[in-house]
C-alpha cells in the first residue's frame, strides 16, 4: 500500500512532459488556413500556413501526421490517412499549404488541423500569413503549438 502511494506521489512530482515522454504519446493539433478565400466564411484574400517541426532529440525517429478538414456550418470534414515523416537529431522540416492540400487530396481554399503524433517531444511552430488585394503580406503571426498527452 505504501509503495503504491509513493509511486502515485512520484508521478505527480514528475512534470507532465517528462511523463509523456516516458509513455511515448505526444500529439500536436495545428490549425491551418490555406488558399484563396472568396469571402463567404473568412475575409477575402489568400491565406498561408507553414508548420515548422524540429527534432530536439539526440536520435533519429519517425512521427506521423494527418489532415482533419473543418467545414463551414458546423460540419465535420474528411480525415486523411496518416503520413510518416522522419527527422534526425536537430533536423527540421516544414509542412506548408501545398503539402496540406496534397495530403488532403484537395485544392482551393481549405481549413482544418494538421495532427502530428510522436513518441518523442518535438518543437512545433505554426506561421500564418495572409495577402490581400495588394498581394503583399498583410498579416504575420507565429504560434508555438503545445504537446497534448495522449
Amino acid at each position: 500500500m505504501k509503495r503504491a502511494a509513493l509511486s502515485a506521489l512520484f508521478l505527480l512530482l514528475i512534470p507532465a512532459g517528462a511523463r509523456c515522454q516516458e509513455l511515448g504519446r505526444f500529439e500536436y493539433a495545428v490549425k491551418f488556413v490555406c488558399g484563396k478565400a472568396p469571402g463567404s466564411v473568412v475575409a477575402p484574400g489568400v491565406y498561408y500556413t507553414a508548420i515548422n517541426v524540429h527534432n530536439p532529440n539526440e536520435k533519429r525517429f519517425a512521427f506521423r501526421k494527418k489532415i482533419a478538414i473543418a467545414l463551414p456550418s458546423e460540419k465535420a470534414g474528411r480525415v486523411s490517412k496518416f503520413f510518416e515523416a522522419k527527422l534526425g537529431p536537430d533536423e527540421a522540416l516544414e509542412i506548408d499549404c501545398p503539402d496540406i492540400l496534397r495530403h488532403a487530396d484537395s485544392e482551393g481554399f481549405l481549413k482544418g488541423f494538421v495532427v502530428i503524433e510522436s513518441d518523442l517531444a518535438l518543437d512545433v511552430v505554426a506561421v500564418y500569413t495572409t495577402a490581400g488585394a495588394t498581394e503583399r503580406v498583410g498579416t504575420f503571426f507565429m504560434e508555438r503549438v503545445p504537446a497534448r498527452l495522449r
